[in-house]
């Protein structure tokens, strides 16, 4: 098991990733409806790696030769007063899980915050997501902040939970 810099060309394997893992985390958690209508979008996705800001990082997890996880990071996008940097996505195909990829993709987004002088971080996980949550505080995370969910049609009313790290030392 590996992780390395994304490419263009994991486009397809990430869009599946995360199609594959919001099956399994969300349902039950989120509309029926909206995870019903759900579908991978490699062209998207593919634009977004190539036109990615150099602040911005995107690695993948490997087993096998097969990319199983991803985790995009940079700079915290609401301009939060406390921390500086964000994990904005972490996905693991559920048959992965527990193997140590998700800890390793966050300590390489933190690695790569850290050699820009960024090194406090924060990651939202829906609130009801009770092994995410657990996940994070394994991790060190602390719940610092809820915020609704926005931008996903269907999701309304539903709500995240901030959890941050004052200092990513030990995620490093």
């Amino acid at each position: 098991m590996s992780v390395r810099q994304a490419t263009e060309d994991d486009a397809e394997t990430i869009e599946r990733v995360r199609y594959e893992t919001w099956q399994a985390t969300y349902r039950g958690l989120m509309p029926d409806a909206l995870l019903d209508r759900m579908t991978p979008n490699v062209g998207a996705r593919r634009e977004r790696l190539r036109a990615q800001p150099p602040d911005h990082s995107c690695f993948v997890a490997e087993a096998g030769g097969a990319v199983v996880g991803f985790a995009f990071g940079g700079p915290e996008r609401a301009k939060d007063p406390d921390y500086r940097g964000e994990v904005y996505a972490i996905y693991v195909l559920p048959a992965f899980q527990g193997r140590g990829l998700g800890r390793a993709l966050i300590r390489e987004c933190a690695r790569e915050l850290g050699q820009r002088g960024i090194t406090s971080l924060l990651i939202w996980v829906l609130r009801e997501n009770e092994i995410g949550r657990r996940f994070y505080e394994r991790l060190g995370g602390r719940a610092v902040r809820e915020k609704p969910l926005e931008g996903i049609p269907g999701a309304e009313g539903q709500v995240e939970v901030g959890y941050g790290w004052a200092d990513t030392t030990r995620l490093r």
